[in-house]
């Protein structure tokens, strides 16, 4: 099976078959690092969160093409979240946001890792600076400034 076709196995969402694939081809191939991500993509659409890490830390060792780099990264360190490893998906996405400074997705996956980190402050100010860069409500547009203004300190004040 090709890689295409394994790829499309994933993007539509049949896991068994494609986790099945990949671990065959995996056998014959073990340092392909596109084959240990699409390895790391099944386990975690099947719920087998445990078994994706090794998958997804050996895809980011062996070196990804970017297209597929900043998908790795938010699957290993969303990942690590759902594991209760919120140290480790913090340095994930702290490095994933190094190398995609606009990748939008990536900061709302570091905002949820702060959260669980329990740095609140700035999980929410990461957060609303999301919402202000990109939303295109007409409500929120309209206070865009104010909005990436305080995201910047929310325990700033002015008297």
């Amino acid at each position: 099976m090709t890689m295409t076709k394994l790829r499309e196995l994933l993007e539509n969402g049949h896991y068994p078959a494609a986790k099945n694939v990949a671990e065959k081809a995996l056998q014959f191939d073990p340092d392909n690092a596109l084959l240990n991500y699409y390895a790391a993509w099944s386990c975690d659409g099947l719920s087998l969160e445990n078994a994706a890490i090794p998958y997804y830390e050996k895809a980011l060792v062996l070196g990804l093409p970017p297209e597929d780099l900043a998908d790795a990264y938010i699957g290993l360190g969303s990942t690590y979240r759902a594991v209760g490893n919120y140290e480790k998906a913090g340095e994930t996405f702290q490095k994933a946001q190094t190398d995609f400074p606009e990748n939008k997705a990536i900061a709302v996956f570091a905002s949820m890792a702060l959260y669980n980190a329990k740095n609140y402050k700035n999980a929410m100010q990461l957060a609303i600076k999301i919402i202000g860069e990109t939303s295109n409500d007409p409500t929120i547009v309209a206070y865009k400034k104010a909005i990436l203004n305080y995201a910047g300190d929310l325990d700033a004040t002015w008297n």
